[in-house]
């Protein structure tokens, strides 16, 4: 029987798509546009055809980012800082209101940032100090992160997507981080990982945030010691099933969490214990061989968030062809050089934060 063979060229064109046409249906996504933008290019990155897209598209896609930036004027207070998932709200801007929907979201400022790295962007026109304060309004008592000020949930989500800027911008001092690592100790269950928040069921997705959150701290060990890493790496690798990964007990498995879980073991030193050429084999089966792209499974269609994270497990797997990825960071080891460069050229602005970069 013949193996499945990955069709770069198909998903670089997929993704390249992405960016400048998407079906009706996902009109419902526009105030989080961001989200497609972070997949699709993070993709193209692990795919190296970021080449493809024109310096003009790059720089054109730079500016639309920096459009999304809040800081701190007469509309926007400094807790609403950050970066908004669209300019949905930005176009209402004559409309009466209008200024209570305009905040950023923590996990848009997460990916805003990943974006700027992506395209080699400096960050230099990022509002460090306004967008850190924004994070810092954002944790609550018991060391968690809300998504947004305005009502927004939080778990271990946010944790994760704060805990990421403030790496990017290599500085946590605005944030309680011993509050933040008591929260996530109180997020681990019996069975060795971690639900959303304490007393929640124990989750891929969350066990990834929690582990990624820790290792970005270089807390790692500080939660988890030797046994409770061997229980936690046992619960991940039973998540295998039918060659690919299920985000917790008696589900289907679903490409995506070739990374979640493919990341957590790769973080923990683990990713040796898992069946890789299964694992391959059930993601690569999800390929779309005529649109390309990847979807979640057989009974469903290609999307940018299975697309990017199907290739994102197989980087981690040694996939040929793909450029390696930072499993914490999610994005790839060129980017994650590239950030590690700039982190020492800029330092954060004392003063004059009030400049207003976008208006509501």
């Amino acid at each position: 029987m013949n193996k499945p063979q990955l069709k770069p060229e198909q998903h670089k064109k997929y993704f390249r798509r992405s960016l400048d046409l998407l079906p009706g249906e996902v009109a419902v996504f526009d105030y989080s546009r961001l989200t497609i933008l972070y997949f699709a290019l993070i993709g193209l990155d692990i795919l190296d055809g970021l080449d493809s897209l024109t310096d003009n598209r790059k720089k054109d896609i730079v500016e639309w980012v920096y459009r999304l930036q809040l800081v701190p004027n007469e509309y926007c207070s400094v807790h609403k800082c950050g970066f908004m998932g669209s300019t949905t709200v930005i176009h209402l801007k004559n409309q009466p209101g209008c200024e209570k929907y305009c905040e950023s979201n923590v996990a848009m400022t997460y990916m805003a940032l990943c974006i700027l790295i992506t395209l080699g962007d400096n960050l230099s026109r990022v509002n460090k100090s306004a967008v850190l304060r924004g994070v810092a309004s954002l944790q609550k008592s018991d060391g968690s992160f809300k998504s947004n000020y305005e009502h927004g949930e939080s778990d271990l989500r946010f944790v994760y997507c704060s805990l990421a800027i403030c790496n990017i911008l290599n500085d946590s001092s605005s944030i309680n981080v011993n509050n933040t690592i008591k929260f996530i100790s109180n997020c681990l269950n019996y069975d060795g990982a971690f639900g959303q928040n304490p007393g929640t069921e124990s989750h891929g997705g969350s066990t990834y945030c929690a582990i990624a959150s820790l290792s970005l701290l270089n807390k790692l060990n500080l939660v988890l010691d030797e046994n409770k890493s061997r229980i936690l790496e046992r619960w991940a690798v039973n998540r295998q099933t039918n060659g690919g990964f299920q985000g917790r007990p008696n589900k289907d498995p679903d490409t995506c969490y070739s990374f979640w879980l493919g990341a957590t073991l790769s973080i923990m030193g683990s990713l040796s214990r898992i069946n890789k050429e299964r694992n391959r084999d059930f993601v690569l089966n999800n390929a779309n061989l005529l649109t390309g792209g990847f979807s979640k499974n057989m009974d469903s269609i290609p999307d940018p968030m299975h697309t990017c994270l199907s290739l994102c497990g197989l980087s981690l797997i040694g996939e040929e062809n793909l450029n390696p990825i930072n499993p914490a960071l999610n994005i790839t080891v060129r980017a994650a050089n590239y950030l590690k460069q700039i982190q020492g050229d800029y330092t954060l602005p004392n003063k004059n934060i009030f400049k207003a970069d976008t208006e509501c």
